[in-house]
């Protein structure tokens, strides 16, 4: 059955379970204003902060506290989105990752919905694409580099991403035939938790907020804070 594009909400990374405080408030605003037709997380949907290839800090949580914390944080998430395409991605395949660096066979392994507690609509995708209303193709993946236009030209359709924490924005080009965009959506972390610490090192920061393609045409929604980083309640 063809998927209802008319509006595509596309919910950035989510690291769970250092999301930001107001992920939950600001998705069901979100979703009552726009009325999503089809829900795809970019992917980091989980952040596995203690089972990285990476350094982890030691007054982090162990992995099976870490989980548990996570899957509180995304049970609400699924009653609110019943339906979502997650994309598979780099903090979110971390448990397989780890079993092929310790050559166990994917066989000993659950499932993505399984180790989250997931229902039985969110399924997981190397890649998603599908055509949007105006007729013209769109892609979406975690990432294949930072320059999301570059991305989207050598895919020759538009194409969405996650990934890229510091970047939200939209580019658009055309060809004879169209008019196409690439768009990275940016994230929805708790930029104060100890497992973003090493973004505090950049001149650049963390932009939260999400992505939308309504009737073709993409969008982007920030979740505008106030000092102290809690969300101001509108959109």
């Amino acid at each position: 059955m063809a998927e209802n594009n008319k509006c595509i909400l596309v919910i950035s990374d989510l690291h769970a379970p250092y999301s930001h405080p107001d992920v939950l408030p600001f998705l069901k605003a979100v979703k009552a204003k726009y009325n999503p037709t089809r829900v795809i997380l970019s992917g980091d949907e989980v952040d596995f902060h203690a089972i990285s290839f990476h350094d982890h800090d030691p007054d982090l949580d162990s992995p099976g506290v870490e989980l548990e914390k996570a899957i509180e944080i995304l049970k609400p998430i699924y009653r609110l989105f019943p339906k979502t395409e997650v994309l598979e991605s780099n903090h979110g395949s971390l448990v397989f990752r780890k079993a092929l660096a310790s050559g166990l066979s994917t066989k000993f392994i659950k499932t993505p919905r399984e180790i989250l507690q997931a229902p039985k609509g969110w399924t997981w995708h190397f890649d998603i694409t599908t055509t949007l209303p105006n007729g013209t193709s769109c892609y979406f993946h975690h990432s294949k580099g930072a320059n999301v236009k570059k991305n989207s030209q050598a895919m020759g359709s538009s194409f969405i991403q996650g990934h890229h924490h510091e970047s939200f924005e939209i580019q658009y080009w055309g060809n004879p035939h169209a008019l196409l965009f690439g768009m990275t959506v940016g994230c929805l972390v708790d930029t104060d938790a100890l497992a973003m610490a090493y973004s505090k090192n950049n001149l650049k920061r963390p932009v939260i907020g999400l992505g939308l393609i309504v009737d073709s045409i993409p969008i982007l929604v920030p979740l505008v804070m106030n000092k102290k980083g809690r969300w101001v309640g509108k959109l």
